[in-house]
């Protein structure tokens, strides 16, 4: 039972961090490594700090992040399997300056490749794509980011995709989404914000999630609220409900 518990707050946390819920994020994976510790489940598979990493740098708090990348790396070590060693790669390039950042990416990826996970793959590429794009790099981060969304939408991973969409629409590249409906017709950008805010977010907290101005939010928000034809955030989260359900 307690496995069980450990991989359902694993699952919590993981949706909280695709819908850019960094705070729900950070509750759910924190209490899964004290769950982990007072169990003694040390099986660095079941340790989740790739994850809360991300969710800890996006929050801002580095620190924090920082002291559980050293353990949790040689945990990895220890075990020896390319799959704990690739998220332990990808963790430690989410902490890296950009000057190095791309040699924990790399070796990320080269471990990737010898096992059949291609989400975890995806989630490499998405990070390298966005540390990419953020350090001005802007053509290198597309190949990363085209091969992460690909990905995404193959495995329906829908909001792990409009995250990918997002970043690839922002290095200037006009992004064609699979599928069909109301999804064709919000832009990935719209998608997310629109995502945050029916579930309850406020305009700055989705601001901060997907680094942009409030302004740029209420903005996306207008588009949607124009092309879904409403105009009410219960509007929003009714609508966004019944058209994925």
């Amino acid at each position: 039972m307690h496995l069980l518990e450990a991989w359902v707050r694993f699952a919590l946390g993981d949706l909280a961090l695709s819908r850019g819920d960094v705070t729900t994020a950070i509750a759910e994976l924190t209490d899964l490594e004290a769950l982990l510790d007072r169990y003694g489940m040390e099986d660095v598979d079941l340790a989740p700090v790739p994850e809360l990493t991300e969710a800890l740098v996006r929050a801002g708090d580095r620190s924090g992040a920082a002291r559980r990348v050293a353990p949790y790396a040689a945990a990895a070590r220890a075990k020896g399997s390319p799959w704990a060693l690739a998220r332990a790669r990808r963790a430690d390039a989410l902490l890296a300056s950009d000057a190095d950042a791309h040699v924990a990416f790399d070796a990320a990826l080269e471990l990737h490749a010898r096992t059949p996970d291609v989400f975890e793959t995806a989630r490499t590429r998405l990070a390298y794509g966005q540390r990419l794009r953020r350090s001005g790099r802007r053509v290198d981060a597309r190949g990363h980011l085209r091969e992460a969304l690909g990905t995404f939408e193959r495995l329906g991973a829908a909001t792990w995709a409009a995250r990918a969409a997002t970043e690839l629409t922002a290095t200037g590249e006009v992004v064609h989404r699979s599928g069909d409906g109301w999804r064709a017709d919000l832009t990935p950008q719209e998608l997310q914000v629109g995502i945050l805010l029916a579930d309850g977010h406020t305009t700055r907290e989705a601001a901060a999630a997907l680094f942009l101005s409030p302004k740029t939010v209420e903005y996306h928000l207008r588009k949607v609220y124009l092309k879904l034809g409403i105009h009410s955030r219960e509007a929003l989260a009714a609508a966004l409900a019944d058209r994925t359900g």
